[in-house]
């Protein structure tokens, strides 16, 4: 089913914790955001963020085309052997800026 197109959806969420037991205090926290978006095209972008308190973050980006078939970088629908969409997750962390 083709996705609609003009549409927005952006959210984000951040948590933390901290407790001290022994006279160490350890500290917990997270956060998230994710942006969905379609263009001229009726292409849908998908577009994520998250990190864990003092880990780098993880950057995710998904395109699918109006049929909702996900599509790779250079514009092919990207299937796996047995012809079925596969996701790809890529760590950007270590490109060179």
């Amino acid at each position: 089913m083709p996705f609609s197109s003009s549409s927005y959806t952006s959210f984000s969420i951040s948590t933390s914790a901290s407790a001290t037991r022994n006279g160490e205090t350890q500290t917990w926290g997270y956060r998230s955001a994710r942006e969905v978006y379609r263009d001229e095209d009726n292409t849908r972008h998908e577009r994520s963020l998250s990190q864990r308190l003092g880990e780098e973050p993880v950057y995710e980006e998904r395109h699918y085309d109006a049929q909702g078939r996900q599509v790779i970088d250079d514009g092919r629908q990207q299937r796996d052997g047995q012809g079925q969409r596969q996701g790809r997750i890529e760590d950007v962390s270590e490109r060179e800026q």
